[in-house]
């Protein structure tokens, strides 16, 4: 930049646990764009056990904020920012040349305009009307019916005006605790009011960003990535810091890309050395072939696994009652429910999970669970991992076809000689394409319905939630539990929700955690139904939320 508008650009980014990433975020964006490192606010999450301080010294002009309490700490950043503002994420890499200046005079020149977008173009389809003279750049109406051209408030990569992002947090009547909240204070149903400006602007060629999603999530889809490696905070955090691993932007930048989120093959680790000898390239390149050569057998296995269970070879296995099976049983039973899905089986597996770190103890418990036959207590598991549904969602369905580990897993450990419950019985919404949606949500409720009711949840899950399930209960009363890693505070938290009546039924949100609590919950005389996603899901199906792959990932990240 050099003109007046160096100093009027600022960019906002957003970091929790994620330092290998922040670093491709920040090594991508001064390799790809006019921007300059004092042009960089981070304002970052510290989460025990990950380590920002190489980071901090890999790009020490960045103006670094530990986070005390985010929505002052944004606010002041927003403050001292410049009259146009781009936010970020740490999950972001740019992979084209972009400017700032270039999109900032456009906003000055075209006041209809609400933000500029670094991560569409052309190359995101279908793409909407082009408004716009200038042959560089692509502007539409962002109230359109084009997935991805549709959402002009988001935190990824889009250059807005300083005064429009002022003025919607001021109006802003719920707290601000974190970017999630902070990205969802715009929705579909206040956005048209609080918008003032009709279209959105991109370069028109292509998008210059893509945002990687490989970290795991409990019951979120397995790819490549997963197949190979640990992709938990953790593990990310000492492939970083302690084997000086780095994403490789340049060969992220040389992939063809029609995508806003891409899943693991993005995911390029380039280990740092101070040169390459050819007979040093030639070793690896004879490494990179060998490990093709060693991965082939595990490919091949994953082909014909993903045939015996498209064949249903699987289905008689285990005994897995379906979704309809496990609803008519808690309406004829009294009975205590607790879940497995995938975040479980890592846990078991000896992986960490975003919001839940490795334990053994818990570990322990779980595995120990899965076998559990107690009078009265019922063990689910996803019935789809075992049986093949042509109902799903195609997110699902393809994520059911991935999940050759998991089927071994659960046929080693689980009993043939039990009948467990669906999984899926509280995430009905997001499980399936085709279903009797009302039926199924007037039944549930109805059973809610019939109870007081303690909730055992972490902080502020239900704090976005328009459609509140838990209203039709007789009453509600919260226990709060710590939103990351529970697990620590298990025996204070066992303590609290026993001061309740055992006349209530207790609802536990809250991960692996719950599995556990139900259990002991149940020991001792309460019913306990380890309620999982199931009030976020019939929130999106109250607000008839699609269900593309990017909601659904969404909707299974950590709260």
């Amino acid at each position: 930049m050099n003109s007046v508008r160096q100093n009027q650009v600022s960019i906002i980014v957003f970091s929790k646990g994620r330092p290998l990433q922040m670093h491709a975020y920040l090594e991508s964006l001064l390799r790809f764009s006019d921007a300059k490192q004092e042009m960089v606010t981070v304002l970052y999450c510290e989460t025990e056990q990950i380590r920002y301080e190489k980071l901090l010294q890999s790009f020490p002009q960045v103006n670094w904020v530990k986070e005390s309490k985010f929505e002052s700490d944004l606010k002041q950043i927003i403050s001292d920012a410049g009259e146009y503002i781009m936010f970020g994420c740490d999950d972001v890499v740019f992979t084209g040349k972009f400017s700032l200046e270039k999109a900032s005079e456009y906003l000055h020149n075209n006041a209809q305009v609400f933000g500029y977008s670094m991560r569409l173009g052309e190359n995101i389809k279908p793409v909407p009307p082009n408004l716009s003279s200038d042959e560089t750049v692509l502007e539409w109406k962002w109230n359109c019916a084009y997935q991805h051209y549709n959402y002009p408030w988001e935190l990824d990569c889009t250059l807005y005006r300083k005064e429009d992002v002022v003025r919607m947090a001021m109006e802003e009547e719920n707290a601000i605790k974190n970017p999630n909240y902070y990205e969802a204070m715009i929705t579909p149903d206040n956005r048209e009011t609080r918008i003032v400006r009709p279209n959105m602007a991109s370069n028109k060629q292509a998008g210059c960003a893509i945002v990687i999603t490989v970290n795991r999530v409990q019951e979120t889809h397995q790819n490549g990535f997963d197949d190979s490696m640990l992709t938990d905070i953790y593990s990310l955090d000492r492939l970083y810091n302690d084997e000086d691993n780095t994403l490789d932007i340049e060969k992220i930048a040389s992939m063809d890309n029609r995508m806003i989120h891409v899943g693991a093959e993005y995911f390029i680790l380039r280990k740092e050395a101070t040169g390459y000898s050819l007979n040093r390239l030639r070793k690896k390149k004879a490494k990179e072939f060998a490990n093709k050569l060693m991965k082939l057998p595990k490919r091949i296995d994953r082909h014909f696994e993903r045939k015996k269970y498209e064949k249903g070879r699987y289905a008689g296995v285990l005994n897995i009652l379906n979704t309809d099976e496990t609803l008519a049983l808690m309406e004829n039973e009294k009975i205590s429910i607790l879940r497995y899905g995938d975040g479980e089986i890592a846990i078991m597996q000896g992986n960490s999970i975003p919001f839940q770190e490795y334990d053994p103890r818990l570990a322990k418990r779980l595995r120990e669970l899965l076998k559990t036959n107690i009078d009265g207590l019922k063990i689910g598991l996803p019935y789809y991992y075992m049986h093949p549904v042509k109902q799903l969602n195609d997110f699902t369905a393809k994520f059911a076809k991935s999940l050759a580990a998991q089927r071994r897993f659960l046929c080693k450990n689980c009993s043939r000689d039990m009948f467990y419950v669906d999984t899926c019985i509280t995430q009905v919404y997001q499980t399936y394409e085709k279903y009797d949606f009302k039926k199924y949500y007037k039944r549930m409720q109805k059973l809610l319905g019939d109870w007081h009711v303690t909730i055992v949840c972490g902080e502020g899950v239900f704090d976005k939630l328009e459609h509140k399930a838990y209203d039709v209960c007789k009453s509600v009363e919260f226990v709060i539990a710590p939103s990351m890693n529970a697990y620590a505070e298990y025996d204070r938290l066992l303590h609290d929700v026993m001061k309740t009546s055992k006349k209530k039924l207790v609802c536990i949100v809250l991960g692996p955690t719950a599995k556990v609590l139900a259990c002991d919950l149940h020991k001792k005389g309460y019913q306990a139904w380890d309620m999982g996603h199931y009030f976020k899901d019939y929130d999106a199906y109250m607000r008839k939320k699609p269900r593309t792959e990017t909601e659904i990932m969404q909707f299974y990240r950590p709260d």
